[in-house]
Formats: C-alpha cells, structure tokens, sequence
C-alpha cells in the first residue's frame, strides 16, 4: 500500500538543470499571460471605437410640405425616408413619402380598398 514518505514532503532544493526549465516556464506564463491581457484590451478599443464611430449620423432638420387638408393617422420611417398615411381633404386614403434628408416628396400612393381589404 502506498505510504505517505515524510522525507518527500519537505521541499528539497531543486536539481540546476530543473531549476532552469522551471523559471523558463515561469517566464512563457508571464508572456502568455501579457499577450492575453494585450489581446483583450486591443478587444475592448475596438469595440469602443465601433460603437463611437456608429454615432456619426449628422441631425437634419426640416420641413415636410403635407396636402391641405391633409389628416394624418400613421406615420413611419425608413432608413432613408419618411412617411405619412392619412386622408386628403375629400377624405381619401392616402400615403406620401418623402426623402428623409431633404423633405422632399418623393411618392404619394391613393389607398382604395379591394375585396375584402380594409383600409384602417
């Protein structure tokens, strides 16, 4: 049965030659271990960096010209224009579109209902 050897518990000064690979080993831990701290920060400047740059969208301002008359029930945006459903002064459906950074029209669509398509 195995023995517990007092006599090998006691920290006995290495050999030269496994002192040596010792501190090597010691040495590439601290390496690696720099290298992986470099790597991560370099990680986190670039994530940093992306979500600053992502907020370079200049803020435009304008007006958008809507028909006389013109009620609006719904309105939504796209990445590049606006747009706006409603009922013109006669009361018929429509939507208009206009470009999102110079207000200008670009389309406008009369809403009329075919079988069984609701307008609202």
């Amino acid at each position: 049965m195995n023995q517990f050897d007092p006599q090998l518990a006691e920290d006995a000064p290495l050999d030269p030659a496994v002192e040596r690979v010792r501190a090597k080993l010691a040495r590439l831990l601290l390496v690696s271990i720099g290298i992986m701290m470099v790597s991560v920060f370099a990680v986190l400047a670039a994530i940093v960096f992306k979500i600053n740059a992502g907020s370079d969208a200049a803020f435009v301002t304008g007006t958008i010209q809507l028909p006389a008359g013109f009620v609006i029930s719904e309105s939504f945006s796209g990445s590049d224009v606006i747009g706006f459903r409603g009922t013109d002064g006669q009361g018929a459906a429509k939507i208009l579109l206009f470009d999102a950074t110079t207000g200008a029209a670009r389309a406008g669509f009369a809403l009329e209902s075919g079988a069984g398509v609701p307008l609202n």
